[in-house]
């Protein structure tokens, strides 16, 4: 099939899927568990140039389509766990090897900002910027200044990051006073914030944990744990967790 049919294929795929979803609600703001990078990676059996780097390297491709997917539904909020304090735990090749790609993905968005200027997306990373390597945290301020001035949609890219130490930090750095805290004020002391309320949030790979990920945001969320690995996760599984979402949408006004 020629390069041209596929995408056109792709993008009447989207067009239709699209009109069916919205004919019921649709989550504001939808948070993804991007798991299975490194299985996908050895499954795949791709030439191993380093631990992981293939399979994180298409996850971070496949993060663009999923975006895309997201922008079509009207969906105005997207955040994803790219990478968690506790994974630099992992092997010292492996956490280089994603750093790597962390800071080349930010840089292109910073260098080629077509895609971010289209949709009005303002970059957000989120986390302990400063554990960052230098060149990571960097390429990752130069991808949220290119971006700070738009206001149609919000990709909250969530590195170094865990839940607890976001929570603790709001408190500790003085932000919150503990005898002054409410659900409200908690809320907008978050790096999330101003909109801090998961509607969905999706883990794929099969793992039926959160991981210290957005805990008090999703306190209300619709979640759903889907067994393919996140460089695998297409616009029908999406479309699938949209699917739950709406039909527990009653229970969880």
């Amino acid at each position: 099939m020629k390069k041209g049919v596929v995408r056109w294929s792709k993008r009447l795929a989207r067009f239709l899927v699209s009109r069916v979803l919205r004919c019921g609600p649709i989550p504001k703001h939808v948070a993804f568990i991007m798991d299975g990078n490194r299985r996908s990676g050895g499954s795949r059996r791709m030439k191993r140039l380093s631990e992981g780097q293939e399979g994180h390297a298409y996850g971070f491709l496949q993060l663009k389509e999923c975006l895309k997917w997201c922008l079509d539904l009207g969906i105005k909020v997207v955040t994803v766990y790219a990478f968690s304090l506790e994974n630099f735990k992992r092997s010292a090749v492996e956490v280089e090897t994603i750093m790597k790609l962390a800071e080349e993905k930010l840089n292109e968005l910073a260098e080629e900002r077509g895609f971010l200027d289209r949709h009005g997306i303002k970059v957000q990373i989120l986390g302990d910027l400063d554990v960052l390597p230098q060149h990571v945290k960097a390429a990752a301020c130069r991808a949220m200044k290119v971006s700070e001035h738009h206001e149609q949609a919000v990709l909250n890219i969530c590195i170094a990051y865990t839940s607890l130490a976001n929570m603790a930090e709001a408190v500790e750095d003085g932000t919150l006073k503990p005898d002054d805290v409410t659900d409200e004020l908690f809320s907008e002391s978050l790096y999330t914030r101003p909109v801090s309320q998961v509607d969905l949030l999706v883990r794929t790979s099969g793992e039926t944990r959160l991981s210290d990920f957005l805990l008090w945001q999703s306190a209300c969320a619709c979640v759903q744990f889907q067994p393919v690995l996140w460089p695998d996760f297409s616009l029908w599984h999406l479309a699938s967790a949209i699917l739950q979402y709406q039909r527990s949408f009653s229970d969880l006004q």
